[in-house]
């Protein structure tokens, strides 16, 4: 029989500890592929948001491009347009002539030094139907009258109203016309003066 003595105090007989066993080191990897999952998916959404936020702002970008070259279009037509030039020079013109005319009737006077409105107000009150004036002269010691009517009938009664006026009392008119011209016969033309004018 073979006697052999074991010294059971031995290093290598001896437990040994694992700092980590199998079964933490599969719940420590589980973990980190949860760990790493979720944080995919946050990057993912993330990077979802943002390329929605990069189409948004194309989007933007691209109309406000369009809505850019449409105006610049239409300030191009504006610009070429000159129709409205044309507008406020006619305009200008129109009220630089108004004023003209107002100051020559604020100033009321010609010639003789004796206001014209009262003539031009007392021919605004000779109104007679189907009788109109194309032309007034008021002058120094002249005044002359050129006017239509749609029958000859009408100017008689017309200038008959003129006693009705003060102003015209005392005036002598020293000319008096009635005409129908052949290309318009659907109309006579009158011409009355105080006096026969030189000028004309």
């Amino acid at each position: 029989m073979i006697v052999q003595q074991i010294n059971l105090y031995q290093d290598r007989f001896k437990e040994k500890r694992l700092w980590i066993s199998a079964t933490q080191l599969a719940t420590v990897l589980v973990i980190l592929v949860a760990a790493g999952a979720i944080w995919s998916f946050l990057l993912s959404d993330r990077l979802d948001k943002a390329n929605q936020r990069y189409l948004a702002v194309k989007a933007d970008q691209v109309r406000m491009t369009v809505e850019l070259a449409s105006a610049s279009a239409e300030l191009a037509q504006l610009l070429e347009d000159t129709r409205l030039d044309e507008d406020i020079e006619d305009t200008s013109r129109q009220i630089s002539a108004r004023k003209k005319v107002l100051t020559f009737v604020d100033a009321n006077r010609f010639g003789s030094g004796q206001g014209f409105s009262n003539y031009l107000v007392a021919l605004s009150n000779l109104q007679v139907k189907d009788v109109w004036l194309s032309r007034i002269r008021l002058a120094e010691n002249f005044m002359a009258i050129k006017g239509s009517s749609l029958s000859a009938e009408k100017v008689p009664g017309y200038f008959d109203r003129f006693s009705e006026e003060t102003v015209f009392k005392g005036n002598r008119f020293d000319l008096f016309e009635v005409s129908r011209a052949q290309d318009t016969e659907w109309k006579v033309d009158f011409e009355i003066a105080t006096r026969v004018n030189a000028d004309e």
